[in-house]
């Protein structure tokens, strides 16, 4: 936990909107950027910077903001609490994932099913079909409190993430999300592209697993060479742990003609390849048709534009999604699929992957 965190949440809890965005891991260390009080709509090119910018899934809708107070640092691990929301109990701490799928295992298997009919007529190589857990939230239910408390959680848990909390008018959510989208440096561009959730040794060695990171990987090449004048691969499939399970990642790099980042070229590598699939028109066609949900921002990006020189995203999945008005919760989770999937295998990795939900909401014993 942090000073950081804690001095974001008073002024949150004070009534002010306000975003946090943390990254951590081994690029970048652990550093923060949070703004709170008046905000104003900003423009991606123009500023004013720094802003927090949210995408939608294909790129088509883009919120920007700037806020009246700033703040940035590079930090380390303390043992800093949160009084209320140490004493906070999630009314979703006894959350049963399988029941709260819009999926049944049924139906889920079946669309996978279908899919891989498509992949065998050559129509895709790797789709990442996806599903929603949700539900209804008791009236009394805060999501302000909900949204802070699940990332002030999950800060704890010490995992490598791009993520945090966006609490404003328009969106409320909490994005514990471990992939990096893109880090802007002046003229370099860098990728992180995940694919592989699971064991060390079926990361290893799945054949069905690293033909799925090699195809996403090539394809996140190619998106980076629509706008860059080198691409390259600096780290080819290294496994990352996770507490738990492990990820499979790549990382690519890019250098931009110049070092200004436009939002024309910013929409050229959206929808991410990673969460869409290849061949991307192909995919999210076939997508459109078997989702039995709007992704809307989910598996959009998420992140701060220090300035047109200097920016950082993620990918936004394991990302709570909060609506005060209808009082419903929404965390959608996601599978690559391909022909050599087991589909019933492809469902409790989905479950796998919103198990860190559930580390963040379970009850606690308080003394």
């Amino acid at each position: 936990m942090s000073l950081e965190y804690e001095s974001f949440v008073k002024h949150v809890l004070s009534g002010q909107e306000g975003i946090f965005f943390s990254v951590k891991n081994e690029v970048v260390g652990h550093k923060v950027y949070y703004g709170w009080g008046k905000k104003s709509a900003a423009d991606f090119d123009q500023g004013p910077f720094p802003i927090f910018s949210i995408t939608d899934f294909k790129g088509n809708k883009n919120l920007a903001w700037n806020f009246e107070s700033f703040e940035t640092a590079s930090i380390e691990a303390s043992d800093i609490e949160i009084e209320i929301l140490e004493h906070y109990k999630s009314p979703l701490g006894e959350i049963d994932l399988g029941a709260s799928a819009f999926e049944t295992q049924t139906s889920f298997v079946s669309k996978i099913e279908a899919l891989q009919t498509q992949a065998r007529a050559g129509e895709f190589w790797v789709a990442n079909f996806t599903q929603a857990l949700g539900g209804s939230l008791p009236p009394e239910a805060d999501a302000h409190l909900l949204a802070l408390k699940t990332f002030y959680e999950f800060l704890k848990l010490g995992k490598n993430h791009c993520g945090g909390v966006v609490i404003t008018k328009e969106q409320i959510f909490c994005s514990l999300s471990p992939e990096i989208f893109l880090v802007q440096n002046e003229n370099r561009l860098q990728t992180f592209p995940i694919k592989g959730t699971g064991t060390e040794e079926a990361l290893r060695f799945s054949e069905k697993e690293i033909a799925e990171l090699h195809m996403i990987t090539d394809l996140m090449r190619n998106d980076l060479g629509q706008i860059c004048d080198k691409v390259w691969l600096e780290r080819e499939r290294y496994l990352t742990k996770e507490q738990n399970f492990y990820h499979a990642r790549s990382e690519v790099n890019g250098t931009l003609p110049d070092s200004v980042l436009k939002q024309s070229q910013y929409k050229k590598l959206l929808p991410a390849g990673s969460i869409s699939g290849a061949p991307k028109a192909r995919v999210l066609s076939l997508l459109k048709d078997v989702e039995s949900f709007d992704r809307n921002f989910y598996t959009g990006t998420f992140g701060v534009r220090l300035s047109p020189e200097k920016s950082i995203f993620n990918i936004l999945i394991r990302t709570l999604f909060l609506d005060p008005t209808e009082q419903n919760w929404q965390f959608p989770v996601g599978a690559g699929i391909t022909i050599e999937s087991d589909p019933s295998a492809e469902w409790s990795e989905t479950l796998q992957k919103a198990e860190v939900l559930k580390d963040c909401l379970k009850p606690k014993l308080l003394p």
